[in-house]
């Protein structure tokens, strides 16, 4: 009996043994060198015929065996480079101690909150002292977003200074609070410099009007300050893919088909003519035959104005993995014409790591609805993982997928020939030893039926 439980197990163990023939399509992956950890990014190709839960991706090394692999963590997302304004500047100035101190210099607040500084000739006909800057004003009315930092360029003194500043914040030019409170320092020594001219502002600043003063034994005369933007994060780099549509069954309605199951994160309705806004619900439904969900609405537009073509932003989705979109037109909102729109979809292909063990070339395949996930933690392959590590890996390449269904059994009839090789394996074992089960115990019955006679 124990002869026949080692010949069953070895049989199960072949069976359950995969091969790339196993799968239905495949693609070599190249090493970018001899490291023992790679990476790789999954192609288009992939998601057209593998599973939505990436269950069924394997690589594969040259002699045939498989090499354990994870899946990549996120990037993180990207911080854009702020953006910096020139701020209409306005010195507040007084007259000497000797003039008795009477400031000479009116500021006029225009309809739209633009600040126009004008000096009163009377008071300058009565000194010839210079006047002298006490404060500046900054002029932020035009901006329609907030400042996160102001950037000052002042005439520095030779050597060392450092200028102690005080920012605040009006709407009114009447009522002011304090948004910043540091040191402007500029020393040089030799060929040595070293400069702070950031002055950091309170969280979301968005003030129509900014005094600066400072408490300095010298005057303190600005060049020019620039207001700092607030860096947006962006998400990390996606591939983008337009497709075109064609009428649902119902009016309003366009079909979509991204040609593969793509893990899509943000999408834009694209429509067809000039000129046209209209709200958009947008569905998906994978695979054909199952019902819409929807997964996103908005206003959608294509304009014409000042000589430049405006159109609306993409949407955020999350993620999606799906091959069938669907958007459909809301008539009371505007219109797109005759043309169906086109529909782009944002997506961003997951990242595989792979350990390059044996012989090259490997190859990556896909395609095989009934197998078990390998993947592994991408922490168990990396020594003192710390998240991310895995992103700076060597990039390898990636080869054109070669499609094909998986290896048959041409011999057999009928549905037996559709069958993989490796499931006709264990299940004719598993009958071989059942048939010799039920042999042994017909044997034992008839030996004990002798026996008794």
């Amino acid at each position: 009996m124990r002869w026949l439980a080692v010949v069953v197990g070895y049989a199960a163990l072949s069976a359950f043994g995969e091969e790339v023939t196993d799968f239905s399509a495949s693609a070599s992956v190249t090493p970018a060198n001899a490291d023992a950890l790679q990476r790789f990014v999954l192609p288009f190709d992939a998601y057209r015929d593998m599973r939505r839960d990436l269950a069924d991706v394997r690589v594969f090394n040259a002699n045939g065996e498989p090499v354990p692999i994870a899946l990549a963590g996120e990037p993180d997302a990207v911080r854009e480079v702020p953006r910096m304004v020139p701020l209409p500047l306005f010195p507040v100035s007084s007259l000497a101690p000797d003039a008795g101190g009477q400031g000479a210099e009116v500021t006029i607040r225009m309809e739209d909150g633009t600040l126009v500084a004008l000096h009163g000739r009377e008071a300058a006909e009565r000194t010839a002292a210079p006047a002298v800057p006490v404060a500046y004003l900054l002029d932020a009315s035009a901006l329609a977003a907030p400042l996160a930092a102001l950037d000052f360029h002042w005439e520095a003194a030779p050597g060392t200074e450092v200028v102690p500043i005080f920012v605040e914040a009006s709407d009114d030019l009447q009522v002011w609070h304090g948004v910043s409170r540091m040191s402007l320092v500029h020393v040089k020594q030799g060929a040595s410099e070293i400069a702070q001219f950031r002055a950091r502002l309170a969280p979301a600043s968005h003030a129509r009007y900014y005094r600066v003063t400072w408490s300095a034994a010298r005057g303190f005369a600005l060049r020019s300050v620039r207001g700092e933007y607030e860096g947006k994060l962006r998400s990390a780099p996606r591939e983008t893919l337009t497709v075109e549509g064609r009428a649902g069954e119902k009016a309003g309605e366009f079909v979509f088909d991204l040609g593969a199951r793509l893990p899509v994160e943000a999408v834009r309705v694209v429509p067809a003519e000039r000129n046209s806004i209209a709200w958009f619900s947008i569905s998906t439904r994978d695979p054909p035959d199952t019902e819409w969900h929807r997964v996103a609405a908005g206003v959608f537009y294509r304009l014409q104005r000042g000589g430049h073509e405006i159109e609306s932003g993409a949407t955020e989705i999350g993620r999606r993995s799906a091959r069938g979109w669907m958007v459909q037109a809301d008539p009371r909102v505007g219109g797109v014409g005759s043309a169906p729109p086109k529909l782009e979809a944002q997506w961003r292909a997951a990242e595989i790591v792979f350990v390059a063990r044996g012989p090259g070339p490997f190859r990556v395949a896909f395609g095989d609805r009934e197998a078990k996930p390998a993947w592994v933690r991408v922490s168990s392959l990396m020594p003192d993982y710390r998240r991310g590590d895995e992103l700076k890996l060597p990039l390898a390449a990636v080869g054109a997928v070669e499609g094909g269904p998986p290896r048959r059994v041409a011999f057999l009839p009928g549905r037996l020939a559709e069958i993989e090789p490796r499931k006709l394996t264990l299940w004719a074992t598993l009958v071989m030893a059942v048939a010799i089960l039920v042999f042994m115990a017909w044997r034992l019955h008839r030996q004990m039926r002798s026996a008794g006679k």
